[in-house]
């Protein structure tokens, strides 16, 4: 197998994947999915008043036993009331329909399944955000999807409601790419998107990329942002962030050599100061040691690949993040995992740069060296705290924090959301929990979703969860909704935390 073949690990991943989707048994799914203003189910005991964890599987859906993982999360900033998650759930009515999103139109505390993803039953990957230019208060939500099939497609599509039970408007596809990762932004009348996609169209090995629409979604252009040799491809992880006046950086893996079992790789951060509206995008920043387009955070890091369960029942390679002070564009922050250098088998790193990319922090920021974790997701809020979501493994449980700092991780606030088993229940496919969560501010608060073991257990959600799927908290057991067992799975889980002063 070459290592292109290799690195696209979702076709074979989610060969099973498409195979356990379609026939997997789901009891209790007779109601239609897309219906909104479903009411709540279960509930365990409140929440602390500043923290919000909601489990987004519907009541409707009770019976149902997937592995719904990879989780993401959109907001409409005009009216943050709205907003749209995704996980890998298949349409639970439909082979031939669509595959659903959560909605949700009362800031999170109720979600239902709304079937419009242009891609039939359920999608390999989907990342999506909403911005505020083209004034649609239940839109504008921009995707990126890629359809379970022999030739991996992507669709970046468009909806400017939510809440309707249309399918989403195709606006671009192409093949032979992966993991498309949209950020979006308002932008005078328009909607600016940019979708990092890991793109083997790009001749020379430079897949890192940035589909940049300037149109709201009408046209799109593929930039690549990798200027140095690799080792004929970049890793999968492209992640693009954009800064309220129009900066736009993106971070990926420029991987320079690799064996099959460990990509030696540099970590780059690209800006563009016109929100890629010139004619030479990403090419702001140069690295002193070549002058070649890029900072080089880090060089020659080994970062672990394994398509197995290797992090408990987790797979390992490709997790990135990056984030921008969304008020001051000179404050970034990127955060990866390696091999680490204790022996661990997947260890977390944040650094910042205050600067515009130019430098960067020598050493990992305080606090934020994490051992045996994925799944980072950074987020800046407007006051300029910094959000860190993290899930670790400790041997046998999945621990999910929430990390906030004013002052570069030297003192933080670490919440846990959920603490849950690790060997239960069985992986179905990979990835066990998701390549990737999500998090994002809005106001006073951060909010994201990550995915867990989903046992109605209040000792597993220190700060309390509300379900809408029906569960007996007494017993730490889900029903059907007729007092039926149902068997554990992995839920995504919606969460607020309200941003430290």
């Amino acid at each position: 197998m070459t290592i292109l073949a290799v690195s696209r690990k979702r076709i074979l991943a989610f060969g099973t994947l498409a195979l356990i989707a379609w026939t997997v048994s789901v009891r209790g799914q007779s109601a239609v999915v897309a219906k909104l203003g479903a009411k709540l189910s279960a509930s365990a005991s409140p929440a602390s008043p500043q923290v919000k964890v909601v489990d987004l599987v519907p009541a409707s859906l009770s019976g149902e036993t997937n592995q719904d993982s990879e989780p993401f999360l959109a907001i409409q900033p005009a009216n943050p009331q709205v907003m749209v998650a995704s996980a890998f759930t298949p349409n639970p009515i439909s082979t031939k329909g669509n595959a659903p999103v959560y909605v949700s139109q009362d800031g999170g505390n109720t979600w239902v399944l709304n079937a419009i993803t242009p891609v039939q039953r359920l999608t390999c990957d989907i990342t999506h955000a909403m911005a505020a230019a083209e004034n649609h208060p239940r839109g504008d939500l921009h995707a990126g999807t890629l359809a379970c099939v022999s030739a991996i497609t992507l669709g970046e599509s468009e909806t400017i409601d939510v809440g309707s039970s249309t399918t989403m408007n195709v606006q671009s596809t192409r093949n032979n790419v992966d993991q498309p990762f949209v950020r979006a932004l308002a932008f005078s009348d328009s909607d600016h998107i940019y979708v990092g996609v890991n793109d083997f169209n790009q001749p020379g090995g430079h897949t890192a990329t940035v589909d940049v629409s300037v149109d709201g979604g009408a046209t799109y252009k593929s930039i690549s942002i990798e200027a140095r040799n690799t080792t004929g491809q970049d890793g999968p992880s492209v992640r693009p962030a954009v800064a309220g006046d129009g900066t736009v950086y993106a971070a990926f893996f420029g991987w320079r050599k690799f064996d099959g079992k460990t990509a030696t790789s540099d970590v780059v951060v690209v800006r563009d100061d016109t929100g890629a509206t010139g004619p030479n995008p990403f090419q702001a920043l140069k690295d002193p040691s070549d002058n070649l387009p890029g900072r080089l955070v880090v060089k020659g890091v080994s970062i672990p690949w394994s398509n197995l369960p290797t992090l408990g029942q987790e797979r390992i390679g490709s997790t990135l993040s990056i984030a921008v002070d969304p008020n001051n564009s000179s404050t970034v922050y990127v955060g990866w995992a390696d091999h680490g250098s204790k022996g661990d088998i997947y260890t977390l790193h944040v650094r910042r740069s205050t600067d515009r990319g130019m430098t960067w922090s020598a050493a990992d920021l305080p606090n934020t060296t994490i051992r045996n974790a994925t799944n980072i997701a950074l987020a800046v809020a407007n006051n300029g705290v910094a959000g860190l979501l993290y899930q670790q493994f400790t041997g046998n449980r999945w621990v999910t924090h929430v990390v906030q700092s004013h002052n570069g991780f030297a003192t933080v606030q670490d919440i846990i959301l959920a603490s849950v088993p690790a060997d239960a229940p069985t992986e179905q496919f990979l990835p066990y929990l998701g390549d990737y969560d999500y998090l994002l501010s809005v106001g006073g608060e951060f909010r994201g979703v990550f995915c867990a073991n989903n046992t109605p257990d209040l000792a597993n959600f220190p700060q309390g969860v509300t379900y809408q799927r029906a569960a007996d908290f007494s017993k730490k057991r889900l029903t059907d909704g007729s007092g039926n067992p149902v068997p554990i799975s992995i839920d995504p889980f919606y969460f607020s935390v309200a941003v430290i002063p």
